[in-house]
């Protein structure tokens, strides 16, 4: 059953198509528009009261490394690099996917607009948890993240353990991705594995606001909004963000960058949503139509606003950081489909999104993305 390999590694999939007489050049995140500095911490933490799913064989309890941007009240003395701990990153990329390290050295040199512990600003904002896809990274979508930071919002972030590309934690001690899955899986080995893997992300996201609500005596605490949080994720990270709404009632907003719904299971897509929901993503998906067949009765079963936002021309890569760092990586993504502004425009649409469901906020937040690429849109 062919569901998982050609969502893998949304930045580095490009990388293949190097050559030594083609190296690529990223350019830097582009600069944010809001009124806000953008600054970011690291965390480690650990589940005590849930096994770990991957390691059957040995006990042990489910630790994610976390990453949190948040408005800033003044600049710190360090950007935070968009590829930490990029040495590490860059061997597991290369060894995954049979390449020199070489090739993928380009994107370390990748800066963001993220201050690296800078001082909070004293105000309560909303809270959006991201949910990166199937061997992904919790940065691979920092053009969104930041854009909502600098916009009024607080982001937080996991590499799933096991499930992203490489997850490093403060010990200097890894987990590699072990999500994957051959082409040839039977349905019931594909649900076996889908199931628990799907759920062990959602309780991530879970975990994650609980973690939050216990951390009083740090500075972050009092400018957390607990009765506003909305959640986004792109591809499997777009399965999490539905499961984790359906599950857990103090989410007040999702939205699904080209999500993955063939892994969501029917009482979740016979059920929908109670709460607002929006998708953006491709036309159509080319090889796996029972993903749009699953969403588009997910969409009927909806009970709050619903929209479907299907963009001609794009691709699944289009929903990440990708398109916009190189021109190698549109052509790669979407066969010059769309220029190095989408990934911006698509900022806007989400901080509108949750602009106008978790701020109230009433403007038309799909015309830009409308006026600018052929976009079919479903509202209810």
């Amino acid at each position: 059953m062919k569901y998982c390999k050609k969502f893998i590694l949304p930045l580095f999939i490009l990388i293949v198509f190097n050559s030594c007489s083609l190296i690529l050049n990223f350019q830097d995140l582009p600069d944010t528009k809001g009124e806000y500095i953008i600054g970011t911490d690291i965390f480690m933490w650990e589940d005590t009261y849930r096994d770990e799913w991957y390691t059957k064989d040995k006990i042990d309890t489910r630790k994610i490394v976390v990453q949190i941007w948040y408005p800033a009240s003044e600049k710190s003395d360090s950007l935070y690099p968009y590829m930490d701990n990029h040495n590490l990153r860059i061997e597991s990329i290369a060894n995954r996917i049979g390449k020199s390290k070489s090739f993928i050295k380009p994107v370390s040199t990748v800066e963001g607009n993220s201050y690296y512990k800078a001082k909070p600003v004293d105000q309560k904002f909303p809270l959006i948890l991201f949910s990166h896809g199937l061997g992904g990274y919790k940065t691979q979508n920092s053009i969104n993240i930041e854009a909502l930071v600098s916009k009024g919002y607080i982001v937080i972030a996991p590499d799933h353990t096991y499930d992203a590309t490489i997850t490093i934690f403060p010990d200097g001690s890894t987990a590699e991705f072990k999500a994957g899955l051959p082409d040839n899986i039977s349905k019931d080995e594909f649900w076996e594995n889908r199931i628990p893997q799907l759920n062990t992300r959602s309780s991530d996201i879970s975990f994650i606001i609980d973690k939050l609500q216990t951390m009083k005596n740090h500075k972050l605490y009092n400018s957390i909004e607990f009765n506003k949080i909305g959640v986004f994720g792109h591809s499997f990270g777009g399965a999490t963000s539905v499961t984790s709404s359906w599950n857990d009632t103090r989410i007040s907003a999702c939205l699904n960058l080209d999500g993955w719904f063939v892994p969501i299971v029917d009482e979740v897509i016979n059920t929908g949503l109670k709460i607002p929901f929006c998708y953006i993503g491709q036309e159509q998906w080319e090889g796996t139509p029972l993903n749009y067949n699953k969403l588009d009765i997910f969409y009927k079963n909806c009970s709050s606003d619903s929209y479907l936002l299907k963009i001609k021309g794009t691709n699944h890569f289009d929903y990440a950081d990708m398109p916009y760092f190189s021109k190698i990586g549109r052509m790669i993504a979407s066969g010059k489909n769309i220029d190095k502004d989408f990934t911006p425009r698509l900022s806007y649409l989400i901080v509108g999104f949750f602009d106008e469901y978790l701020k109230k906020k009433s403007y038309n937040w799909t015309e830009d993305i409308i006026s600018n690429y052929e976009t079919s849109i479903q509202f209810k």
